[in-house]
């Protein structure tokens, strides 16, 4: 079988090691594993995404990334007659209004409703994905929601060490206005003025030293900055628990890539009750569900975790096992499954 994977989006590098970008090499990769010739076409420009798909001998399916300005794929797979998959993971033009300032011309709109209505089956990222596509008259038998999956290769609990027996407090990836991380510092400030054996650290991109250098004593916080994403589980497999702090009045399109990556070495999740994050952890379970803003909660719910090594244990160990059964390749296989590819006569 092949599989053309097209991305138009020009800020997705392949190779690079942002989120997105790891996201798609991920799926790819998994495509790969499940027996799939996988063609690999990046680029922004119509005509060459065309002239990938048209040359391709024996497409059975293109799977595509949905990018600000795509397009063209989902025509040529309508002229070819073969299924066409549209992976959504946000209302692009929705968010750049929201976080860029840039507003929509009815021109886009249009061109947003033509390439969500052609598509064969929409993959939508989290449910408020799916709400929106059904919200742009996408009708729901075409829509399925798939959270994101993680690497067990990469991220398992085989990678975990103890330096010491001070709880860590983990956060990684770029810094983004819509993580909330001032209010994962006011907490754990909280708690290192309580004198609790805690360290935070954070492995990724942004100001986050200054950020906690105005925050917090220096002995308490550890920065490492942007490694590899292949090198990431290394370091994540040091933290004892990982906390999202979204703020409970934006937007809840998410679906996490360091969520499943922290529970899939061990560590220990702690999620506000938004959009699907307590379908993907469950209170008690494998994790802890707090109310969204309620910082009091979050900061009782870290000094347990902190004061009750057994019981953090028990979680972390609950969450590795949650995580193993949502690999990229078992995302993968679901998609093939959706979806009756077009076969090619050709061997």
């Amino acid at each position: 079988m092949l599989i053309a994977s097209v991305n138009q989006d020009r800020g997705i590098k392949p190779g690079a090691d942002k989120g997105a970008a790891v996201h798609q090499a991920a799926m790819r990769a998994a495509l790969a594993g499940c027996g799939a010739r996988v063609l690999e076409v990046d680029a922004s420009d119509d005509a060459a995404v065309a002239a990938a798909l048209e040359q391709a001998e024996g497409l059975n399916l293109v799977y595509e990334r949905y990018a600000l300005g795509c397009g063209v794929a989902g025509r040529v797979a309508a002229d070819l007659g073969v299924p066409h998959v549209l992976e959504v993971n946000a209302p692009l033009l929705d968010e750049a209004a929201r976080h860029r300032g840039a507003l929509a011309d009815a021109a886009a709109r249009q061109r947003e409703q033509e390439i969500l209505r052609r598509a064969t089956i929409l993959l939508a990222v989290s449910s408020e994905v799916a709400r929106w596509l059904k919200q742009e008259g996408v009708s729901p038998e075409r829509v399925r929601v798939r959270p994101n999956g993680v690497d067990p290769q990469r991220f398992h609990p085989g990678l975990r060490t103890r330096d010491d027996d001070t709880f860590v407090l983990g956060f990684h990836g770029r810094l983004r206005p819509w993580h909330g991380f001032e209010h994962l510092v006011d907490v754990f400030a909280r708690l290192v003025s309580r004198g609790l054996p805690v360290r935070l650290e954070v492995v990724g991109r942004g100001d986050y030293a200054e950020l906690l250098a105005a925050r917090l004593p220096p002995e308490s916080w550890r920065v490492t900055p942007w490694v590899p994403h292949a090198e990431v589980g290394a370091h994540v497999a040091r933290f004892d628990a990982l906390a999202l702090t979204y703020s409970p009045d934006g937007p809840c399109y998410f679906s996490p890539l360091k969520l499943l990556e922290a529970m899939a070495v061990g560590a220990v999740p702690l999620v506000p009750d938004l959009g699907d994050l307590p379908a993907l952890v469950r209170h008690g379970r494998d994790g802890v569900v707090y109310l969204a803003g309620d910082w009091d909660g979050l900061e009782q719910a870290l000094t347990g975790l902190i004061l009750r090594r057994e019981w953090r244990d028990e979680l972390g160990a609950a969450a590795a096992a949650s995580a193993r059964g949502r690999t990229w390749e078992a995302l993968a296989q679901e998609v093939l499954e959706l979806v009756p590819a077009r076969r090619s006569a050709a061997p």
